[in-house]
């Protein structure tokens, strides 16, 4: 966790006028909904807009990224996030603290925390059932296809990709911890491959968020190598990782995935 982070670091982590904005904004108590995570922090903050900050802590290093127009390079919103970190830990919930609240709670009361998030967001139903009868994975292919499916002449805001998707996401590793591997994989496919279509046709009005695209492709391939059925799903590898490499962006987003290709027998590409 970050207990090493000091005054000086924060100050070197960003301009002058841009610690100077950040100080303002902690200062006036807008850093909210503080969770300190297994490495880094997060929060939502609030200044002309507001936005989701996380902070990524390697050693001495600070890595940060927002949903403002920064994106990954420093902002205000990261700094007011630190200085809340440095002046205030104790109002951090920590993921064990969370963890052990929920373990806590009533399973009656949980159901109903459920249910009144889902009739909030509907989307999260998805968790709990599955409609009878239908193809697991064609109803995985669509839910992508919902959040994708946009005119060519249209530009897009990354951000209104990245909110739905990170349902997907979570989506995603609860398929895993399921024991439906092949599901996850084709999950995370769908949105790596429409992400990398997106780029191709330069329909974003500005770039991804960074690594975004990168962490999609190591967590693909993490589940295609690690698979237990690895064998009964190789043609469909085989399919994807081909046309995931075949994107003109692939490279460019540093996309490689040589061990699976190793593993699957794939030459190379490109």
């Amino acid at each position: 966790m970050p207990t090493r982070i000091t005054p000086l670091d924060v100050k070197a982590f960003c301009s002058h006028e841009l610690f100077r904005k950040g100080e303002q904004i902690f200062e006036n108590q807008l850093v909210k909904h503080r969770f300190q995570t297994h490495y880094g922090l997060q929060a939502t903050v609030r200044s002309n807009g507001t936005y989701r900050v996380e902070m990524i802590v390697d050693g001495e290093q600070l890595f940060g990224r927002c949903t403002c127009h920064a994106g990954s390079t420093p902002c205000e919103h990261q700094v007011a996030t630190l200085l809340a970190w440095l002046n205030e830990s104790t109002s951090f919930i920590s993921y064990q603290d969370l963890r052990k609240a929920i373990r806590s709670k009533d399973k009656n009361s949980l159901v109903d925390i459920f249910l009144n998030l889902v009739e909030i967001f509907p989307e999260l139903s998805q968790f709990f059932i599955s409609t009878p009868g239908l193809d697991p994975t064609k109803v995985i292919r669509e839910e992508v296809a919902d959040v994708f499916d946009l005119p060519l002449s249209q530009k897009i805001d990354p951000q209104e990709i990245l909110k739905p998707c990170q349902i997907l996401l979570v989506r995603s590793k609860q398929l895993r911890n399921e024991g439906q591997w092949n599901l996850a994989r084709t999950l995370l496919f769908e949105i790596l491959n429409r992400t990398l279509a997106l780029i191709d046709h330069q329909q974003t009005t500005r770039p991804f968020r960074e690594n975004f695209v990168l962490e999609l492709a190591d967590e693909f391939e993490d589940l295609a190598l690690n698979d237990p059925d690895f064998e009964t799903h190789r043609d469909d590898m085989i399919k994807e990782t081909i046309e995931i490499l075949d994107h003109d962006s692939s490279e460019m987003e540093g996309i490689f995935l040589d061990p699976l290709k190793e593993k699957l027998g794939i030459e190379k590409r490109k």
